[in-house]
């Protein structure tokens, strides 16, 4: 089995890949690569098995209803005014993700620049030949690695930018700890990561995809299919499931 991971920024250099190969209780890092563009992108989507990518695949029902209303001479919806604009700004799988799981939302992808990827990777889908569920059901599924990383018990925040070297250092250190059994990867790859917090965060997107490939993940409530198909889903790995990864079917 092939997974990759990209972490999707909204320019090719800040743009991260990673791809492994699985076999019977071992996986191995093939490639991981910074300053990705949309053509690399598509051609590891046609190669994989799985692929996480970083990245909203879309916008809150509620706000994406209340802009085409806007847009074509309506008012802004009343609600928005009696409900803290939640529904405006989250996602159910950012609510879902909050109030199930107890883990702070992710960046609004309508209100923060989270929204310049997201129309990237909103514009690269579509341009394939093929239809990608938004839901993660077929070969491209959404990650969001701080959430993987909770799960697995490893550290989840502070591990970002050049100020936080030394702790991305510690947790590079803890992640090729807990999988030492069965992870190969070469020591110029560990750099990247320890350089990289993007590289680092496509490798972990590549793990997740993993995990959505063997059915190591949290399922989607069953009421909020429907929206997910629009919206987008997070994969997010059940708990302490990280070693169980290479021994899955």
């Amino acid at each position: 089995m092939l997974t990759a991971g990209v972490d999707l920024s909204s320019q090719d250099a800040k743009t991260a890949a990673c791809l492994f190969e699985w076999s019977p209780s071992k996986a191995e890092v093939i490639e991981l690569d910074l300053n990705i563009a949309d053509g690399a992108i598509a051609s590891l989507i046609g190669s994989v098995d799985k692929l996480g990518i970083d990245v909203p695949l879309g916008w809150p029902v509620e706000f994406t209803r209340a802009v085409f209303d806007y847009s074509n001479g309506g008012s802004w919806p009343e609600e928005y005014e009696h409900q803290d604009n939640v529904q405006f700004r989250l996602r159910r799988t950012d609510i879902w993700l909050w109030k199930d799981l107890g883990m702070a939302p992710s960046l609004s992808v309508s209100a923060d620049r989270i929204a310049l990827p997201a129309m990237r990777a909103a514009s690269l889908l579509s341009r394939l030949p093929m239809q990608f569920p938004r839901d993660g059901s077929g070969t491209v599924v959404e990650v969001y690695p701080a959430a993987a990383l909770r799960q697995w018990g490893l550290p989840s925040r502070g591990y970002k930018s050049k100020e936080n070297l030394s702790n991305r250092r510690q947790l590079v250190e803890q992640v090729l700890t807990e999988t030492s059994g069965w992870l190969e990867i070469s020591t110029s790859h560990v750099d990247l990561c320890l350089q990289s917090d993007d590289a680092l965060d496509s490798l972990i997107a590549s793990l997740v995809a993993r995990a959505v490939a063997t059915g190591l993940v949290e399922e989607i409530p069953s009421e909020d299919h429907l929206v997910a198909l629009k919206e987008g889903w997070i994969a997010v790995p059940l708990v302490a499931s990280l070693n169980h990864l290479p021994r899955s079917r």
